[in-house]
């Protein structure tokens, strides 16, 4: 569960684990002469498990890079009934809101025009092209440099090829607009959207005071984009833990339950203060069972809301109930506006396209 749908929602970091798996195990295979005969085998084995390892992240995570790169970008797939509400969701609240002046569309079920079959077709004959590059220059090497040096010499032609190979790949994947929101894209969307109109949220302006789709952008989101495997993200674990169990939310009981259920919402939250007036805190935010997409950002935007009334000090030390209702209120009021910068920044919404779990990130 804790890796559920992260080949789709972000392909970027298996595609790294598949380049990162691949190399060590051709690394490993280079290593097996001087590991002695005896363990030829396993060492075989074992690299053999680690390239199909490879082979199979890069083939999970390829579609969603590819749809991404397509004309129509990220296209919905159909939707069923509870889709169709979530939807119906998202357009009610986007035309609801009319703070941006540029004319947006809601989300549809599907984009018309899609030419996936074409960058499928030109990413496997680059994919071609450079596989027999790479071994015209492998064979060239080894009649040269590398026959010279024997095992040496093949491991430090290796490490070159292999550093190329691993920052080209990074690269790469650093131009690639993933218009799909996990957890990580949504901590930079609404890190930076929160900080740029805390004030005008605080002061509960709804007309004139937002900069006009002050939303960052997929091609934004890409060029600050963190997808390196093992390595976290962003700083958001530190500070907000999503889908922590009851027990752990309300050790309590249900009298401290009840008291967040007032903010009648498909989750619930709670905001443990900072030991001084300033400081960062920690949130708690678990989403109820059937939580659309909605659900899911009207959540975070909340926390967001919250953890920078927190960190400037705008809070009173003894009223962590009280200022999660004081700052659902705020989000109540401006979250339509920041559902239609979403659509203005040209994000993917409807159903099933916004994951929150920490595995997504």
């Amino acid at each position: 569960n804790f890796q559920r749908g992260t080949a789709d929602t972000n392909p970027k970091r298996w595609r790294m684990v598949a380049a990162l798996a691949l190399d060590l195990s051709t690394l490993l295979e280079i290593f097996t002469p001087w590991l002695g005969p005896e363990l030829f085998l396993p060492c075989a084995s074992i690299a053999n498990v680690g390239k199909n390892v490879g082979f199979l992240a890069a083939s999970a995570s390829r579609a969603a890079i590819h749809q991404s790169l397509c004309a129509g970008g990220s296209s919905l797939v159909a939707e069923n009934s509870e889709g169709s509400e979530s939807k119906k969701s998202f357009s009610s609240e986007l035309t609801s809101s009319g703070d941006c002046k540029k004319k947006r569309k809601a989300p549809s079920a599907a984009i018309t025009g899609s030419n996936l079959g074409d960058v499928t077709a030109k990413a496997g004959s680059q994919a071609i092209v450079a596989s027999l590059l790479g071994t015209a220059v492998g064979i060239f090497l080894s009649q040269t440099f590398c026959s010279d040096h024997g095992t040496a010499g093949i491991l430090a032609g290796f490490v070159v090829l292999s550093a190329i190979h691993q920052v080209c790949t990074y690269k790469a994947l650093r131009a690639v607009p993933l218009k799909t929101l996990d957890r990580h894209r949504l901590h930079l969307l609404l890190d930076d959207y929160v900080a740029k109109n805390y004030e005008n949220i605080v002061d509960g302006k709804t007309n004139g005071g937002f900069a006009e789709c002050d939303v960052l952008t997929p091609f934004e989101i890409a060029e600050r984009e963190s997808f390196l495997p093992v390595v976290s993200p962003d700083d958001s674990v530190n500070w907000l833990s999503v889908g922590a169990p009851l027990s752990s939310i309300c050790p309590d009981g249900m009298e401290e339950l009840d008291k967040m259920m007032v903010i009648s919402e498909k989750y619930i939250m709670k905001a443990h203060l900072p030991s001084s007036k300033v400081g960062n805190g920690t949130i708690q935010v678990t989403f109820f069972e059937g939580a659309n997409d909605t659900d899911l950002l009207r959540g975070m935007y909340h926390a967001y809301i919250t953890r920078f009334f927190m960190s400037r000090g705008d809070i009173e030390q003894s009223e962590s109930y009280a200022l999660v209702q004081k700052t659902h209120v705020l989000m109540d009021e401006h979250f339509p506006h920041f559902l239609d910068d979403l659509q203005g920044g040209e994000w993917q919404l409807g159903s099933g396209v916004v994951n929150v779990e920490c595995g997504s990130s």
